[in-house]
């Protein structure tokens, strides 16, 4: 089974199931059977492992991660919105500052943009580090025509999408 037509073929129960795992991995699947049926879902703690082994070998999960205290507590992010000077070679002047921003361990994601902007790059804030956006800057301000920063708040992800959003 390919991973697109895994995800795909989730249903609400599936999504579900995700859901709690994804707040805590450790769910046994009692309490995530127990947690389904409050919420009005019929199934058995047996349905819920079948299901969970079923998903971990379709590929959907593909594993479990532990979340070490201190190192990812902040919801608080910046954001960073870059208009690039035109010249024949701006893949790679992307290229080149997505690179560089991924070297940064509070790095989140780069997208490239169409329309005004030409990326956006969103980064976390740690308190050892404040505006970790103006490293880029400085680095490439003989490339940038224009910049934005602002700071963003990050709550309530959807893990389900944005994991389908990655796969594409």
């Amino acid at each position: 089974m390919s991973e697109d037509s895994g995800w795909s073929s989730l249903d609400e129960v599936d999504q579900k199931i995700i859901a709690i795992l994804n707040k805590n991995a450790r769910t046994p699947s009692k309490e995530i059977a127990s947690e389904l049926r409050n919420a009005g879902v019929d199934v058995s703690d047996r349905t819920i492992r079948k299901r969970i082994e079923r998903l971990e070998k379709s590929g959907i999960i593909k594993g479990y991660k532990a979340v070490l205290s201190g190192i990812s507590t902040t919801d608080e992010f910046e954001s960073l919105f870059l208009k690039l000077k035109i010249v024949r070679s701006i893949n790679t002047q992307v290229e080149s500052i997505r690179e560089f921003a991924k070297t940064f361990s509070n790095y989140l994601f780069v997208a490239t943009l169409d329309g005004d902007w030409n990326m956006l790059i969103v980064m976390r804030l740690d308190t050892a580090e404040k505006n970790p956006t103006s490293k880029i800057i400085e680095k490439f301000s003989d490339q940038i025509s224009d910049y934005r920063i602002s700071g963003i708040r990050i709550r309530d992800v959807n893990l389900l999408n944005m994991s389908l959003v990655l796969l594409t």
